[in-house]
């Protein structure tokens, strides 16, 4: 049953026998405690059998999480697969008869549920001690936004989830949401954040919803005096205008009047730090180490959040002597404000 799932779930299995005698009791003893662990969940009858200890991953991050599935066994010989995530005693029942992909989907479902735990728990934390001191950043708010999507190019792609996050030196709010974009969704971009068709027809809500609210959301945010940052503005911002467009709703620019302004760390990486990688993933296992929610909406906000914070402290007298060397209007000894951000940020 567990060698049947397909590789694209990104998961691997311990195997029902293992070489080391301590490993094989200590999963017996897991899996033993996850049977009980459930017993109230069980109805009358059915007994646990023992299951594959499972190890997930999402994206290219290594081994995360970790899951149980096995067999739940009832009067005349019914039974139903289980599958509970060990960390947080979640359980799943389904139908004996399930395909590989339909366990890998439920997989896939908890091991999300795991990564929005990791990252609403520092952002819980950040609300009350603020992660970042006051005035790390030269301005009152941002509004962080990342879209997770089904393809590389903006003026095709559809966003199947969205998530925003609003800051100051503390996390004030945030949001995502699951999105059905309509169309199928490749593998390349499944192998990427682990939504599958299943999970956004199951779950996501309709692509006029979702935009609708997110842009009206970002549009108050920003009147209210918020300044909007996108890690990859070149790709997220015309695929969300293409969006709008595409479902008949104003774009971000038509609510406000006036073109957006945008703050984007991946460009102020790629003008400052020159070496080295400027990927978010990467940028995020140096400034957002504790953050492994990668390639969910929200955990990217999170990291995005982290690496802008990162640069502003360690690189504002860099951008204001690099914008002073373009512009005569901008002197290098002046302070660092939201202007030197903009125009790294737009490639000078």
């Amino acid at each position: 049953m567990i060698k049947a799932l397909p590789y694209e779930w990104n998961g691997g299995t311990t195997g029902s026998k293992l070489t080391d005698s301590y490993q094989e009791k200590l999963r017996q003893r897991e899996l033993a405690g996850d049977a009980l662990a459930w017993a109230k969940s069980l109805r009358p009858g059915e007994a646990t059998a023992p299951g594959e200890r499972i190890l997930l991953s999402l994206g290219d991050i290594d081994v995360r999480y970790g899951a149980v599935i096995g067999l739940l066994t009832g009067p005349n010989d019914r039974s139903s697969l289980f599958i509970s995530a060990h960390q947080h005693r979640e359980f799943l029942r389904l139908p004996r008869t399930s395909t590989p992909g339909e366990v890998a989907h439920a997989l896939c479902r908890l091991a999300r549920a795991a990564d929005r735990r990791a990252v609403e728990e520092p952002l819980q934390e950040a609300t009350a001690e603020g992660s970042h001191p006051i005035g790390w950043f030269p301005g009152k708010r941002i509004v962080v936004l990342d879209l997770e999507t089904t393809g590389r190019h903006p003026d095709t792609a559809r966003i199947v989830e969205a998530a925003w996050l609003l800051a100051d030196h503390r996390a004030l709010a945030w949001d995502s949401v699951l999105i059905n974009p309509g169309v199928p969704i490749p593998e390349d971009a499944y192998n990427i954040h682990s939504i599958d068709d299943m999970m956004v027809r199951n779950d996501g809500v309709s692509p006029l919803e979702a935009l609708d609210i997110l842009t009206h959301t970002l549009a108050k945010q920003i009147t209210n005096g918020a300044t909007l940052v996108i890690f990859n503005r070149t790709y997220d911002l015309p695929l969300l205008d293409a969006e709008c467009r595409r479902h008949s709703l104003p774009t971000l620019a038509d609510r406000l009047g006036r073109p957006v302004q945008v703050v984007d760390p991946m460009r102020i990486s790629q003008q400052t730090r020159r070496a080295g990688s400027h990927a978010l993933a990467d940028l995020a296992l140096l400034y957002s180490p504790g953050n492994l929610a990668a390639h969910s909406a929200l955990g990217d906000c999170l990291a995005t959040w982290d690496v802008l914070a990162a640069l502003c402290k360690s690189y504002d007298k860099t951008i204001v002597r690099l914008l002073s060397q373009r512009q005569e209007s901008v002197r290098h000894d002046e302070p660092f404000g939201l202007r030197h951000l903009v125009a790294c940020s737009s490639g000078w």
